[in-house]
This record gives C-alpha cells, sequence and structure tokens, in this order.
C-alpha cells in the first residue's frame, strides 16, 4: 500500500466529501486491526481486549477528530499511537487490576518494533507510568516509544512523523528501551 491513498483520503475526509469516510474506513481499519493484534494477544488464564474490539473503539475516537490537520499517513498513525495507548490504559483500568496488566499483554521490549510477544510480558499500567515519566523529561524520546509499541510504524515511518532522521530514531530507540527496562525494573 503506497502513502498518497491514505494521505489523499485523510484530506478528502477532512474536507467532508461525501464517501471519504467510507473509503478511509477500507484502507486504515484492517491497519488499526493488525496493529491492534500486533499488539496485543490472548491470555490463557483470562479474557483480554480483543484486537477487533480496540480497533474498533480506536477508529471510532478517530473518527471524532476528522478536524485534525493530517499531514500524513505517519502522523495519522502517530496520533493512532496515542488513542491505542489510551484505549490500552483505560482497559487494563476498568479492569480494576495493577498487577500483570489486568491481562492485557504486551510485546517484550526487544521485540517492540517487529514481532507479537513470545516470551516475557510487560505491565500495561507500568509503561504508561513510565512514558509519563519518560515524556516529562524528553517529549521525542516518549512519542518515539509510543509509536514503537502502539503504532506499527517502522523506524522510517517514525523518523518522518518526528521530523527526525532513521539513524537518530534507531540510536534513540536503543537507549530508550535500555532506560525502560530499567525503569520497569524499578517499578515491577
Amino acid at each position: 500500500m503506497s502513502v498518497a491513498p491514505i494521505t489523499e483520503l485523510l484530506g478528502r475526509w477532512r474536507a467532508g466529501e461525501p464517501g471519504a469516510a467510507a473509503a478511509l474506513m477500507d484502507e486504515v481499519y484492517p491497519l488499526l486491526r493488525e496493529i491492534a493484534q500486533s499488539r496485543l494477544r490472548r491470555h490463557a488464564r483470562g479474557a483480554t481486549l480483543q484486537p477487533t474490539e480496540l480497533a474498533n473503539e480506536a477508529y471510532a475516537r478517530l473518527h471524532g477528530a476528522r478536524t485534525t490537520d493530517w499531514r500524513s499517513r505517519a502522523h495519522f498513525f502517530a496520533f493512532s499511537a496515542k488513542v491505542i495507548r489510551g484505549l490500552a490504559v483505560d482497559y487494563v483500568r476498568a479492569r480494576g487490576s495493577e498487577k500483570r496488566g489486568g491481562h492485557l499483554l504486551l510485546m517484550p521490549l526487544d521485540q517492540a518494533a517487529d514481532a507479537p510477544a513470545e516470551a516475557e510480558d510487560l505491565d500495561v499500567l507500568a509503561v504508561d507510568q513510565a512514558l509519563n515519566e519518560l515524556e516529562r523529561d524528553d517529549a521525542v524520546l516518549a512519542q518515539i516509544v509510543e509509536l514503537k509499541f502502539f503504532s506499527g510504524l517502522n523506524s522510517d515511518e517514525i523518523a518522518e512523523a518526528c521530523g527526525l532522521s532513521r539513524a537518530t530514531v534507531v540510536r534513540r530507540w536503543r537507549y530508550a528501551r535500555a532506560w525502560l527496562a530499567d525503569r520497569l525494573g524499578r517499578l515491577a
């Protein structure tokens, strides 16, 4: 899929063009669901938020942001990352479970950019708390982490969304992983 169709559809949707919302949904909903599925997985002992539920709710909230001046596909998915992060945290809090993220599981830090989790899981609330702390110290670094965890963007797309070079994103991500591993170890 090329970048132009989503960017073009975002502009048409923002302008209120008839049919643009449906065409945009056809383009982005499968991507949102794929992102949700790659970031979540079932936990054998309890119910979890399903990728379809997360994608539906994310799309509904994104639909309310129609007046946003979408600059690109990467900008849209950066915004989506914030929405998905918020939904994941809200879900865990609603379940009333602080320990282990209420069965909502994220992938390990070393796999955050590429594949679903296979090993140790991260506590959603601890990740959110660490990201809030990081955001106070370095908002751009926090955005890079948020995009890695919650958007499905690759390093090139994150570079575009943040206005950085790919090399800077890769270097800062390495630092962020180490910082988060240390911080999450202390929060556990």
